[in-house]
Protein backbone atom coordinates (compact mmCIF):
# COMPACT_ATOMS: atom_id res chain seq x y z
CA UNK A 1 0.00 0.00 0.00
CA UNK A 2 1.35 3.44 -1.07
CA UNK A 3 1.09 6.68 0.13
CA UNK A 4 1.86 10.04 -1.18
CA UNK A 5 2.79 13.19 0.77
CA UNK A 6 3.21 16.69 0.02
CA UNK A 7 6.16 18.73 1.79
CA UNK A 8 6.54 22.66 1.60
CA UNK A 9 10.58 22.93 1.54
CA UNK A 10 11.54 26.13 2.04
CA UNK A 11 15.54 26.17 0.48
CA UNK A 12 17.78 27.98 2.73
CA UNK A 13 21.02 26.19 3.94
CA UNK A 14 20.80 24.36 1.49
CA UNK A 15 17.57 22.54 2.26
CA UNK A 16 16.23 21.22 -0.86
CA UNK A 17 19.52 19.35 -2.13
CA UNK A 18 19.65 17.98 1.68
CA UNK A 19 15.59 16.96 1.46
CA UNK A 20 15.87 15.43 -2.45
CA UNK A 21 19.35 13.37 -0.70
CA UNK A 22 17.34 12.24 2.53
CA UNK A 23 14.32 10.53 0.33
CA UNK A 24 16.71 9.73 -2.92
CA UNK A 25 15.76 6.38 -2.79
CA UNK A 26 11.92 7.04 -3.16
CA UNK A 27 9.48 8.31 -5.67
CA UNK A 28 9.18 11.87 -5.88
CA UNK A 29 8.45 15.32 -7.93
CA UNK A 30 9.45 18.60 -6.88
CA UNK A 31 7.96 21.89 -7.92
CA UNK A 32 8.63 25.64 -7.57
CA UNK A 33 5.94 27.35 -5.85
CA UNK A 34 7.81 30.59 -4.93
CA UNK A 35 11.37 32.15 -5.07
CA UNK A 36 12.65 29.54 -2.56
CA UNK A 37 9.91 27.55 -2.00
CA UNK A 38 8.89 23.90 -3.10
CA UNK A 39 6.47 21.38 -2.94
CA UNK A 40 8.04 18.04 -2.77
CA UNK A 41 5.41 14.72 -3.56
CA UNK A 42 6.62 11.70 -2.20
CA UNK A 43 5.94 8.40 -2.88
CA UNK A 44 6.33 5.84 0.12
CA UNK A 45 5.24 2.97 1.38
CA UNK A 46 3.05 2.85 4.20
CA UNK A 47 4.90 0.53 6.10
CA UNK A 48 7.83 2.77 5.83
CA UNK A 49 5.37 5.93 7.44
CA UNK A 50 7.01 6.39 10.99
CA UNK A 51 10.90 6.83 9.44
CA UNK A 52 9.59 9.41 6.86
CA UNK A 53 7.85 11.57 10.36
CA UNK A 54 11.33 11.31 11.40
CA UNK A 55 13.04 12.12 8.37
CA UNK A 56 10.55 15.20 7.91
CA UNK A 57 10.78 16.35 11.61
CA UNK A 58 14.82 16.07 11.10
CA UNK A 59 14.72 18.91 8.82
CA UNK A 60 12.94 21.70 11.63
CA UNK A 61 11.19 24.86 10.68
CA UNK A 62 12.54 24.61 6.66
CA UNK A 63 10.06 21.37 5.66
CA UNK A 64 6.76 21.48 6.83
CA UNK A 65 4.09 19.04 5.91
CA UNK A 66 0.86 19.71 3.24
CA UNK A 67 -1.17 16.44 3.12
CA UNK A 68 -2.47 14.37 3.83
CA UNK A 69 -4.31 15.33 6.87
CA UNK A 70 -3.34 12.07 8.56
CA UNK A 71 0.40 12.65 7.82
CA UNK A 72 0.50 16.31 8.81
CA UNK A 73 -1.41 15.16 12.19
CA UNK A 74 1.16 12.46 13.09
CA UNK A 75 3.71 15.43 12.26
CA UNK A 76 1.70 17.22 15.34
CA UNK A 77 1.51 14.37 17.07
CA UNK A 78 5.28 13.93 17.45
CA UNK A 79 6.24 17.68 17.92
CA UNK A 80 3.76 17.42 20.87
CA UNK A 81 4.95 14.67 22.51
CA UNK A 82 8.92 16.34 21.80
CA UNK A 83 7.46 18.86 23.66
CA UNK A 84 6.39 17.34 26.79
CA UNK A 85 9.13 15.37 27.26
CA UNK A 86 11.43 18.30 27.12
CA UNK A 87 9.03 20.21 29.93
CA UNK A 88 9.86 17.73 32.64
Amino acid sequence: LYDIITLKVTDERNALERVMLHFAHFEKRAERVGKNEYLLHVKFDHKDESEIVIRTLSFGPRVKAEAPDSFVELIKKKLLAQKLLNLR
